[in-house]
């Protein structure tokens, strides 16, 4: 009786294993299914940052400069999901560390029909940004407008030096190029006319001459007549 009665036991004990592990099995199946889903909907799309804002959580490239243009161009940030790291996989960054310009790779999730909203940005592969020259261009302001951000400087050949007269064509931020009185490399608060002389220090970036800094050399002339007076001027602050 009491041989049966272990017989029974045990058969009961093997049947409860059983169906743990087939409970287990079915777990795991599920849980490599799922990873395999979610890898095989893992996407990724190339190009350059047009706009990033770390407090909201957004990120945008460039619509022409994107390598695949039926991917989305806008992602979220997650700072606990967003993974920032550099091409050879070893050196992680932060998402504060992505500027404006910069060349990355944006992986995440592909889920047809769900664009309607910013796919998160799971991972970010950010390139060295290029190291711009800085380069200096002297001559007579042409116009300058603070609002727009440009400025247009003529450029003549300098003393004995065989050449044409230039218009050179700038763009700047007014919040951040510095301005300064020659011979001081102190910023200051100045106004600047056309006719002035001034030399302006920038950088080339996507073909573009971004305008770091403008120095007064010399004040044009003040233009007067006997019957009208007109004057141009544009304040640049730093």
């Amino acid at each position: 009786m009491i041989a049966v009665e272990k017989i029974v036991t045990q058969r009961k004990m093997w049947g409860f294993k059983m169906i743990l592990i087939g409970i287990l099995g079915v777990l795991t199946l599920g849980g490599s299914t799922q990873a395999y889903a979610s890898e095989k909907n893992l996407r990724s799309v190339s190009g350059e940052i047009e706009y990033v804002d770390v407090k909201l959580g957004e990120l945008k490239l460039e619509g022409e400069t994107t390598k695949n243009r039926r991917y989305p161009t806008e992602f979220r940030l997650n700072s606990q999901e967003t993974i920032v790291t550099d091409p050879t996989d070893k050196k992680f960054l932060n998402v504060k560390d992505l500027k404006v310009g910069q060349h990355v790779t944006v992986e995440f999730n592909w889920v047809r029909g769900e664009w309607r909203e910013p796919a998160i940005a799971l991972k970010i592969i950010a390139f060295a940004m290029p190291e711009l020259v800085s380069m200096e261009v002297t001559g007579e302001l042409e116009a300058i407008d603070a609002q727009a951000g440009t400025l247009i400087v003529e450029r003549k050949p300098l003393l004995g030096e065989e050449g044409r007269i230039d218009l050179v064509y700038f763009v700047f931020d007014p919040r951040y190029i510095v301005a300064m009185r020659a011979p001081s490399i102190k910023p200051a608060r100045l106004v600047f006319n056309p006719g002035d002389i001034v030399k302006v220090g920038y950088v080339v970036r996507d073909g573009k001459r971004y305008a770091t800094s403008i120095t007064l050399i010399s004040a044009a002339p003040e233009i007067t007549n006997t019957t009208t007076t007109t004057t141009t001027s544009t304040t640049v602050t730093q």
